[in-house]
Formats: C-alpha cells, sequence, structure tokens
C-alpha cells in the first residue's frame, strides 16, 4: 500500500511538471508573437514614413529644379531619440559618384545662449557612420535620397548631460570631383569644392 502511494504521488508530481512546462511553453511562443507581431508593425511604419519623406524630397528637387534639397531641415526629439533627415541630391550632367559629409556646427539653450559641447563625443555619438555617406553613384538626370540619421544622446560630452535647445549640423554633398572639409571656413575658402556652391545645415531641437 505504501509503495501504491508513493507511485501515485511519483505520478502526480510527473503530470504537474508536464503541465508547467506546457504552460511554460505556450507563455514563450505568445511572447515570441507579440515581439515579432510589434516589431513588425513598427517596420512598417517606418517604411510608410520614409516612403513618404523620400516622395516630398523628391517632389522639392522637380519643383525647385535644385541639385540638393532637404525640405525639413528641422527635426523635434528627446534626449537619447533618433532624428532623420532625407537629403535629396540631383546629376543633371554626366554619371559621376557623389559623397556627403555631416559635421557638427554649434547649438543654443531656448534662451538663445550657446551650448558648449564636446566635439569628438557628439562626432562619435551622435553621428556615428552617418559623418561620412558614400560614396554612392548617380546617373545623368537621377535622383537620390540619402537619409542622415543624428542621434540626440544623453551626453553632449563625457558625464555632460545634453541640454534642451538647437543642435545645428553642417552637411556637405560633393561630386566626384574635389572634397573639402564639411566646414563653413572650407566652404568661405574654396566654395566650388562644394556641391551645388552650397553647404547646407540641419537642426535636432532637443526638447
Amino acid at each position: 500500500m505504501k509503495r501504491r502511494g508513493m507511485n501515485k504521488k511519483g505520478i502526480e508530481f510527473s503530470v504537474g511538471i508536464i503541465v508547467l512546462l506546457i504552460f511554460s511553453i505556450l507563455i514563450f511562443s505568445i511572447s515570441v508573437y507579440l515581439l515579432f507581431k510589434w516589431f513588425g508593425d513598427v517596420d512598417t511604419l517606418s517604411a510608410e514614413i520614409d516612403k513618404q519623406t523620400r516622395a516630398e524630397v523628391m517632389n522639392s528637387l522637380r519643383a525647385g529644379n535644385k541639385l540638393v534639397s532637404i525640405p525639413f531641415p528641422v527635426q523635434v526629439v528627446k534626449r537619447g531619440q533618433p532624428a532623420t533627415f532625407g537629403v535629396g541630391v540631383r546629376n543633371p550632367a554626366t554619371s559621376r559618384e557623389f559623397s556627403m559629409q555631416v559635421s557638427y556646427s554649434g547649438a543654443s539653450a531656448p534662451d538663445g545662449k550657446p551650448v558648449s559641447v564636446d566635439r569628438q563625443y557628439v562626432d562619435s555619438k551622435w553621428l556615428g557612420s552617418f559623418k561620412e555617406i558614400g560614396p554612392f553613384l548617380l546617373q545623368k538626370n537621377e535622383q537620390k535620397v540619402m537619409p542622415v540619421l543624428i542621434k540626440a544622446d544623453v551626453n553632449t560630452a563625457l558625464g555632460v548631460a545634453t541640454q534642451k535647445g538647437d543642435y545645428v549640423f553642417n552637411v556637405c554633398v560633393y561630386d566626384s570631383s574635389s572634397v573639402a572639409p564639411c566646414s563653413l571656413d572650407a566652404y568661405k575658402t574654396n566654395v566650388a569644392a562644394f556641391y551645388s556652391a552650397k553647404i547646407y545645415q540641419v537642426v535636432v531641437r532637443v526638447s
């Protein structure tokens, strides 16, 4: 009788373990499904936003007969969030390669006072791989929208929190003939080195 009771307890214990395992697997499967579904929705939303922005940048190039266009140069974000800018480039001449550079220009608080930052930190944490873009090929009469992502890092220097305000970045486009540093000083010295003879700026507004 004692052995039979022990066997019964053992069977009940085994069944309990099996039920627990099945329940755990079910919960895990549902979690994975919801996770992939959520990320899928986010990807779809991003694709729709990118498509809309791309179309508006293309329209801006065509309507203004411009060589370079950034129709939305100001993006408002919170600390730690990325700001994405669409830069349209048009090539009316023969097929050639283009490239882009992005550099920090300056920052100001909402009251207009300048904000000091560590430029090397901003280059690394804010710009990352988007400091230099390309080269990319454009055929004759082809136009393309290049994304520029700038992350409003939580800091502007090691241990220095990012303040609210406007953070301005230079955007420089070059054709295959020449490349110069992406700065206002370099632009003033050699305007011809910059495609369309202009230097452009975008603003990451941290709120």
